[in-house]
């Protein structure tokens, strides 16, 4: 009977968020699937996923926002032009809808999925869904990345094909 007053009790109480558990909660939920990570300040949580490093921010001034991203240095694309990227960035992020894809001011390609955290969010299992969907936009971007390239480049080789047939040039 006391355990039943309690629960009442508990379901009657208003759901609060409380920020100051949800970092722990996170570098808990990540440890336990595997994931080796660490908060390198107040604000930061990093570790490696398949060999990228992901970042997971959260501020307790705004408690209702979480974001996780992943910074890949423009250096990684050398060989790819900018037009490409660009491309590659937008399609990721009109297929991917949750997420973003974007280059900075340092060109860097940077790939984020946030999400609003209200007072009961399972805060743990949130993370790994961000997570997951952070890892299949990166992977989206780098399967499109080479389809756009290719596509590029079989409209140059008819383009070419064309021109020759016709006499015209390019």
């Amino acid at each position: 009977m006391a355990l039943l007053k309690k629960s009442r009790a508990a379901a009657d109480k208003p759901l609060e968020l409380e920020p100051e558990k949800v970092l722990p909660e996170i570098l808990e939920a990540l440890a336990a699937e595997g994931y080796r990570p660490t908060q390198d300040n107040d604000i930061r949580i990093v570790y490696k996923n398949e060999g990228t490093y992901f970042c997971f921010y959260y501020r307790t001034e705004d408690p209702e926002f979480l974001l996780l991203r992943a910074t890949f240095e423009r250096s990684v694309y050398e060989d790819v032009h900018e037009a490409f990227i660009y491309k590659a960035c937008a399609a990721t992020d009109f297929d991917q809808k949750v997420s973003k894809a974007y280059v900075d001011e340092d060109g860097d390609v940077v790939f984020s999925v946030e999400s609003f955290l209200l007072p009961g969010t399972p805060v743990a299992r949130l993370a790994l869904r961000l997570n997951d969907a952070l890892a299949a936009t990166i992977a989206f971007f780098h399967r499109k990345l080479p389809e756009l390239i290719k596509e590029y480049e079989r409209e140059e080789e008819e383009a070419e094909e064309l021109s020759q047939i016709s006499g015209l040039p390019n």
